[in-house]
C-alpha cells in the first residue's frame, strides 16, 4: 500500500487562533469575557500564532546542509557544481600559408564581449598542412576514399575484425613549411554505433566523460615522410586522444621540419586489430585544440590587495565573505588552489607560514580546524566558516611579501551551449554538411598559397598570446559545444539521488550482472546476458557462485543493413572491452562469488526454404530470414534471444510476410531448420545451448518441380 507523504505543516494561523480562542473560557474560569479583536489579550494571541505558526512551517523546509547529509549517507554525490562548456577549435590564420603559435588559456568568441570566449585547452601550432586525400588497405587492397568521405559515406579504416590495415592521408604544405619540432594536431571524427539499445553517446576523447582507463582495441603505428618514403615516429612524438580508434578524439603527432610546397604522407598503420567492428571515419581536420568556456585566473596579492585586505582588515568574526576580482559574480566555476599566509590560533606571527583552504559543498561537516570553505557562484564569492564548523582565518601581514594565493575559474554555464560554425555550414554543399573540415575532398587538390574560408569565431585574447605577437587568426567550431551547466539545486539533487537509487551498483542477480555489464563506461555493449552457475574452466558442470556474462558488441547496425557489405554479422567484443566489463563486474560482486566475462556463443545454423514455384525474389528471403535471426535487430527487434528455440513455423511466416511485403504470392511451401552438420527439422522445434545465438546463418530456397521434374535447390 502507497503511504501519503508526511506533512508536518498543517496547522494554519486561523486554526491555532480558533484553538486558543475556545480554551479561553475553560483557562481563565470565565474572567476573559470579552474575545473581540479590541480586547489587547486577544493582539497578542493574533501574534504568537503568527510566531508559531512561522515556525512550524519550518518543520516541513528541510535544509540543505541535511539533503547533502542524506545523500552522503545513500552513497550519492552531492548537488554538482558548475560545469563549463567543451568544443574543438579549428584555428585558421588570416594570412595564407603562415605558421604560428596559439598559446595556451588564448581566447576565441562567436560574440565577443558577451561573456562567451572559449579558451585553449593547451599550446597549438597552427601548421600550414591541408588534408589533400585519403586512402584505406585493408586484405581486398588499397581504395583512394578522398571521394566518398567527401559525399558523405563514412570511411571503414580497417577490414574484417582482426586483420590488419593501413590509412594514408595525404598533406600538403604551404607556406614556408614549419621547423622541426613542430606539433600537427589532427581531429578525428569517428562514427557512433547506431541501433535499437539503450545507452548514452560514445564519449569524445577530448570531453570529461572520457574514460582514459580503458584498453585499446589495436596498436597504431604512424609514420610521416614523403609520399611512398615514410619513416615511424616515435613513441613519445603520438598523443593519441581517441584511445586506439575507439572514439572521436584529437592526435597530436610531432613532426619532423618540412619545406613548404610539398607534398607529405601521413601513414597510420595497425599489424593486427580486434575491432568488434572496423571504425569509421566521418571528418579528419588539422590544426584543432579542445576549448572550454572557461578562463583560469591566477592570482597572487601582498597584504594591501583587493582580496587580501578583506581578511587583514576585517576583524576575526565568523561568516566571513570574500568577493573574487575579474567579474566573479555568476561565472565563478570553482577554486582550484586558495592559500593564505597565517598564524596559529595565538596569533604568534613567528610561527606563520603558508596554508592550503579547500573547497567543501557545505560547511555543516567540517570541524573547527578544518581549513575550508564554500564557493558562491551568484556572488561569485568564497564564505568561510564560525570556528564550529569551519576555521576562520587568521591572516599575517608580516613574515612574506605575498600572503594570498588563488587559482580559479571563469565562466561556465548554459550560456556556452551551441551548434557548429554556422558559416562552414552554410559554404558548403548539402552532402558536405556533416564534414565541414573536408570541404577540399569535392574539387581538386589545394594549391600552396590557397587558405581555408575563415571562420566565424574572433581571437579575443591579447596580442602576447600569439607568436609571433598579434598575430591575425580566426576559428571555427567543428563540433557543437555542450557540457556547460549552471550548479545543481538542492531540489534538483534530489529528483537525481531518488533515479540514483534505482540503478544497479551492486552485482546480486543475474539482471544486475547483465545490467552492470551493459553501462560500462568507455565501451560500448550492445547485450549481456547472465550464465549462473557456469564457470568457463568447467564447462557442462554447475559451479556455485559463479556467473558468466557473455557481451555481445555494439556496432554499426540498422535494420535496413544487416546484409551491408560492411556490416558485422556475428559481432564479437574487443579484448578491451571485456576487460572493462570484467573490471566494473569485480567491483561490484559479492564476496566468494566469482564473475567472468565472455565472448557470445554462435552456433552455425542453417535453413531451407522449399517454395512452391520459383522467384525472383530470393534475396529478400535470404535478408528477412538473416534479420530474423539477427543478434541485434532479430527476433522482436532487440536481438535474437540467447539460448532461443528455433521454430519451422515461425520462420515460416516471416518468410510469408517478406514475399507479401514484396507483393510476390509465391506459396512457401515448408521452412526446416539444422544446425552445425546435422539433418533438417522441419515439424519440431529446434532449440539452441543455454546462451548461445544463431550465427553464421545459410540460407537455402529450393522450389518444388512439377511432377517427375528433379527438385531444384538454390543458395540464396
Amino acid at each position: 500500500m502507497t503511504l501519503a507523504p508526511l506533512r508536518l505543516d498543517d496547522l494554519s494561523w486561523a486554526d491555532l487562533v480558533d484553538a486558543v480562542r475556545s480554551r479561553i473560557p475553560a483557562e481563565s474560569a470565565g474572567r476573559w469575557t470579552l474575545h473581540a479583536p479590541v480586547d489587547p489579550g486577544m493582539t497578542l494571541l493574533d501574534l504568537q500564532a503568527y510566531l508559531l505558526e512561522q515556525q512550524i512551517y519550518r518543520l516541513d523546509q528541510v535544509p540543505d546542509a541535511v539533503v547533502h547529509a542524506v545523500l552522503r549517507l545513500l552513497g550519492v554525490p552531492g548537488p554538482a557544481p558548475a560545469t563549463a562548456a567543451v568544443t574543438v577549435l579549428q584555428v585558421v590564420p588570416e594570412e595564407p600559408g603562415a605558421r604560428l603559435r596559439i598559446r595556451e588559456g588564448a581566447s576565441f568568441g562567436r560574440e565577443p564581449g558577451r561573456g562567451t570566449d572559449f579558451h585553449l585547452d593547451k599550446d597549438l601550432d597552427v601548421l600550414p598542412v591541408r588534408v589533400s586525400g585519403l586512402s584505406v588497405r585493408d586484405a581486398s587492397g588499397e581504395r583512394d576514399r578522398t571521394a566518398d568521405l567527401a559525399t558523405g559515406r563514412p570511411v571503414p579504416l580497417a577490414g574484417a575484425p582482426g586483420g590488419p590495415a593501413r590509412v594514408r592521408v595525404r598533406l600538403s604544405v604551404s607556406g614556408d613549411g614549419f621547423p622541426d619540432g613542430g606539433t600537427l594536431a589532427l581531429l578525428l571524427t569517428l562514427e557512433e554505433p547506431a541501433g535499437p539499445w539503450t545507452g548514452s553517446p560514445a564519449p569524445e576523447g577530448w570531453s570529461a566523460r572520457a574514460v582514459p582507463d580503458v584498453p585499446p582495441p589495436a596498436r597504431l603505428h604512424w609514420s610521416y615522410g614523403p609520399v611512398g618514403d615514410v619513416r615511424a615516429l616515435p613513441a613519445g612524438a603520438v598523443v593519441d586522444g581517441t584511445g586506439g580508434l575507439r572514439r572521436s578524439g584529437l592526435v597530436r603527432l610531432t613532426l619532423p621540419a618540412t619545406a613548404g610546397g610539398t607534398e607529405r604522407e601521413l601513414l597510420l598503420d595497425t599489424p593486427a586489430a580486434t575491432f568488434a567492428a572496423p571504425p569509421r571515419l566521418l571528418g579528419l581536420a588539422p590544426n584543432t585544440v579542445p576549448a572550454h568556456h572557461a578562463r583560469l585566473v591566477r592570482l597572487e596579492e601582498g597584504p594591501d590587495g583587493p582580496v587580501a585586505r578583506g581578511f587583514v582588515d576585517r576583524p576575526r568574526l565568523p561568516g566571513l565573505v570574500v568577493a573574487l576580482p575579474e567579474d566573479a559574480a555568476g561565472r565563478l566555476i570553482d577554486v582550484g588552489r586558495f592559500t593564505l599566509w597565517e598564524t596559529d590560533d595565538a596569533g604568534d606571527a613567528g610561527d606563520a607560514r603558508a596554508h592550503d583552504w579547500t573547497a567543501v559543498p557545505d560547511l555543516a561537516f567540517s570541524g573547527p580546524l578544518d581549513r575550508v570553505f564554500t564557493v558562491d557562484r551568484a556572488f561569485g564569492a568564497l564564505r568561510f566558516g564560525d570556528g564550529l564548523t569551519g576555521r576562520i582565518p587568521r591572516v599575517c601581514r608580516t613574515g612574506s611579501a605575498t600572503v594570498l594565493w588563488a587559482e580559479y575559474r571563469l565562466g561556465g554555464g548554459p550560456s556556452g551551449n551551441g551548434g557548429a560554425d554556422p558559416a562552414v555550414r552554410a559554404a558548403l554543399p548539402a552532402a558536405l554538411l556533416a564534414f565541414p573540415a573536408l570541404a577540399g575532398f569535392a574539387g581538386p587538390r589545394p594549391v600552396a598559397g590557397v587558405q581555408s574560408p575563415p571562420g566565424d569565431w574572433v581571437f579575443t585574447g591579447v596580442p602576447e598570446d600569439t607568436e609571433p605577437p598579434g598575430a591575425p587568426c580566426t576559428a571555427r567550431a567543428l563540433v557543437p559545444s555542450a557540457g556547460g551547466a549552471e550548479p545543481e539545486s538542492p531540489a534538483a539533487a534530489r529528483r537525481r539521488a531518488a533515479v540514483a537509487l534505482g540503478v544497479v551498483t551492486r552485482a546480486v542477480t543475474a539482471a544486475d550482472h547483465e545490467a552492470l555489464a551493459l553501462s560500462t563506461p568507455g565501451v560500448a555493449v550492445a547485450r549481456a546476458h547472465a550464465l549462473v552457475g557456469v564457470h568457463p574452466a568447467r564447462p557442462g558442470r554447475r559451479v556455485p557462485g559463479a556467473v558468466t556474462t557473455l557481451v555481445v558488441s555494439r556496432v554499426p547496425r540498422a535494420p535496413g543493413d544487416v546484409a551491408a557489405p560492411d556490416a558485422v554479422p556475428l559481432p564479437v567484443p574487443d579484448p578491451g572491452a571485456l576487460s572493462a566489463v570484467r573490471a566494473r563486474l569485480e567491483a561490484a560482486r559479492l564476496l566468494g562469488a566469482g564473475v567472468f566475462v565472455a565472448p557470445p556463443r554462435y552456433r552455425p545454423v542453417r535453413v531451407r526454404v522449399t517454395l512452391a514455384a520459383d522467384t525472383a525474389r530470393r534475396h529478400l528471403l535470404d535478408a528477412a530470414l538473416r534479420r530474423h535471426l539477427d543478434p541485434l535487430v532479430g527476433g522482436d527487434g532487440t536481438g535474437w534471444p540467447f539460448g532461443g528455440v528455433l521454430r519451422p513455423s515461425a520462420l515460416q511466416r516471416t518468410a510469408e510476410r517478406a514475399l507479401e511485403a514484396a507483393g510476390d504470392r509465391t506459396p512457401v511451401r515448408a521452412v526446416a531448420v539444422a544446425l552445425d552438420e546435422g539433418p533438417y527439422e522441419s515439424c519440431g522445434d529446434v532449440p539452441l545451448r543455454p546462451g548461445e545465438l544463431p550465427g553464421p546463418v545459410e540460407v537455402l530456397v529450393c522450389a518444388t518441380p512439377p511432377s517427375g521434374a528433379v527438385p531444384r535447390e538454390v543458395r540464396a
